[in-house]
């Protein structure tokens, strides 16, 4: 029997496109309609030039934006994080989203005499879709899930890396020079940017490039298969294009990507180590010397562990009653470990010294002085966050060390 040599059929899902750009840019098929995708860096006038000549040649029925629902909100308003209730987000524990919003400000200040602001390409087709009454579709991932879940990916030290790393890019100036910028648009850009840091990272690039690859790519496929749809332009980060390139002809379940990661049992026994541990060491100290050394060992936690957050909010000027709230809460954590000193002091802070309009409009330039950190509430608030809980931890270990040290 002659044997029969299998071959996969050839499918043309990709044409030329009579478009012609120097731009990142991509041309499927999917079915029938014709899905124009632009790779752009997010601080280049050429990148906003690009989607304004793309969406003229075109002339799509629907537009496909890298943002999602909330994002696109703000990129919308740009009176968003003034109306923005701080308190609010303080309490329903959404503060990296406001850091995140306050780093790309800072950012935004160090492009220099850069005319383009961060997003303003989405910005530009956004406009044009409103403008022209076309569908837009947000196809990225909510923001809020992308950072839960790559957060839940590190562990303690490696949250405590990246959030210094975060902190400290607020003081870094450094003005991006147009080459730089154009650079942004190669398609390995933030392949590369991740590649940089340690292995353990590697999950978060998971989270934050390949998932989202996955993520786009599907969103953008199923704008495609919609009756209405017969041309569409999408327009996302350049670092992109190549993952969406590799997954759009695909089905993907996007469930699994939406999923926020529930506690693991290791994060419930590592919740319990502390209260655990603080509770036989003075149970044993009473035990083993009597009731002054155990009351003692106690009156030490208050003082210190309290002691040193109080000093964190004194240092970050906070109101008095925060102050005395991070003394309260700090050695309380120890025993309940839902309640901290900074996100206590923060959220104190943040209804009793409301931001105003200006503090919100001068983050930039504040955050470019060390002075302005204090001067600025929107900044202090989250100064107050931070070093009432250093102070706080930096205090369970002094505690820890005294209480083993006089046992032993």
């Amino acid at each position: 029997m002659p044997s029969i040599k299998k071959t996969k059929p050839k499918t043309k899902t990709s044409r030329k496109s009579e478009f012609q750009t120097d731009e990142p840019y991509h041309l499927e098929y999917i079915g029938k309609t014709a899905v124009h995708i632009l790779g752009t860096a997010h601080i280049s006038e050429l990148s906003v030039k690009a989607v304004e000549d793309l969406v003229t040649h075109v002339k799509p029925d629907t537009i496909c934006i890298e943002l999602c629902e909330s994002r696109m909100k703000s990129v919308e308003d740009p009176d968003y994080l003034k109306k923005l209730d701080i308190f609010k987000v303080f309490k329903e524990r959404k503060m990296w989203l406001l850091l995140s919003s306050l780093i790309l400000s800072s950012f935004q200040k160090k492009m220099g005499q850069n005319k383009v602001k961060p997003g303003d390409e989405m910005r530009k087709a956004l406009e044009m879709a409103r403008d022209k009454k076309l569908t837009v579709v947000a196809v990225d991932r909510e923001i809020q899930t992308t950072l839960r879940r790559a957060w839940s990916n590190v562990g303690f030290l490696s949250k405590m890396y990246l959030v210094s790393a975060l902190i400290t890019s607020l003081f870094v100036k450094e003005d991006v020079s147009t080459e730089k910028i154009e650079e942004m648009k190669s398609e390995d850009i933030l392949k590369d940017l991740f590649s940089q840091l340690p292995g353990r990272y590697d999950s978060i690039k998971n989270v934050i490039i390949d998932e989202r690859d996955t993520y786009l790519a599907e969103k953008i496929r199923r704008a495609a298969t919609l009756p209405s749809a017969k041309k569409i332009v999408a327009v996302v980060g350049a670092g992109h294009l190549q993952g969406i390139i590799s997954h759009i002809q695909h089905e993907h379940d996007l469930a699994p990507l939406d999923l926020i990661p529930k506690r693991k049992w290791m994060d419930m026994i590592q919740l319990a180590i502390y209260p655990i541990f603080f509770a036989g060491l003075i149970g044993y100290t009473t035990y083993s010397q009597g009731a002054d050394a155990g009351g003692s060992l106690l009156s030490k936690l208050v003082i210190i562990k309290g002691g040193l957050a109080a000093l964190g909010a004194m240092i970050a000027l906070g109101h008095p009653i925060s102050i005395l709230l991070a003394f309260i809460t700090a050695p309380i954590g120890t025993f309940v470990p839902i309640f901290k000193a900074g996100w206590v002091a923060a959220l104190s802070e943040s209804y009793l010294r409301k931001p105003t309009v200006e503090d919100f409009e001068r983050i930039a330039l504040d955050s470019e002085s060390f002075a302005g950190f204090w001067k600025n509430r929107v900044i202090r608030i989250f100064l107050i966050f931070f070093l009432p809980q250093f102070g706080s931890t930096i205090g369970t270990f002094i505690v820890a060390w005294k209480g083993l040290n006089n046992i032993l």
